[in-house]
């Protein structure tokens, strides 16, 4: 059970940014964007960044459990960043609104010319699935940094394989409920406004749980 649970826990956690680029992906559905390649991509995606993140945490199999439990420290160092990056946004937005300066950010998103194909393996290969996969990938820098040491802690192959499934699991329930809250947008809204005050403390508290689960402060 405590495996689940922080398994359960670090997911959210590291994909809460996630569900608004689902969002995004299903909004924009059409007939050349279709769920099941949001769903393949997504997938994709994550995979590759469970992938790098085992080859990482192989490295820390040959040292002792409490010099891994240091690796603790990277999501301390990711929380305590954010934290410091929300306050310098929100001071600089102070500023401007004083000094009288308005900014906008405009967002583009490219458009690509997408051939629908009829067979199984080119809706498979479907250069959507490649987009959505390349954004997920591109966006799990700080994923990684997360798994590696998360991974090294729980280094037994019943502990992993549990790991991994429940990550697989969760990622079909984070595109179910993405698809979801696409029609909510109340929901969508909340999310975005307290999402990024709550992540950055479970970054930190998961920090000092991989510190405290290898005995390091001892």
């Amino acid at each position: 059970m405590g495996i689940i649970l922080t398994t359960v826990v670090l997911f959210v956690a590291t994909n809460i940014d996630d569900i608004f680029l689902l969002m995004a992906w299903f909004s924009q559905r059409d007939s050349k964007l279709k769920s099941h390649h949001i769903v393949f991509g997504q997938y994709v995606g994550f995979i590759l960044l469970l992938i790098v993140s085992m080859v990482g945490s192989l490295g820390t199999f040959l040292i002792s459990k409490e010099w891994i439990g240091l690796l603790g420290l990277v999501p301390i160092y990711l929380g305590g960043k954010a934290i410091v990056e929300q306050y310098r946004e929100r001071k600089e937005s102070l500023l401007s609104e004083r000094e009288g300066a308005g900014y906008s950010i405009e967002k583009t998103t490219g458009s690509e010319d997408l051939q629908v194909t009829s067979t199984w393996r080119q809706k498979v290969l479907h250069p959507s699935v490649y987009k959505v996969a390349a954004v997920t990938f591109a966006n799990g820098g700080d994923n990684i940094g997360v798994y590696i040491p998360f991974l090294a802690t729980y280094n037994s192959g019943p502990s992993i394989s549990l790991i991994i499934f429940i990550f697989l699991l969760l990622v079909a329930a984070w595109c179910y409920i993405s698809f979801k809250l696409v029609s909510f947008p109340v929901i969508a809204q909340t999310l975005d406004i307290y999402g990024h005050i709550i992540i950055p403390f479970v970054l930190i508290g998961l920090g000092f749980f991989i510190l405290h689960e290898n005995r390091t402060f001892t």
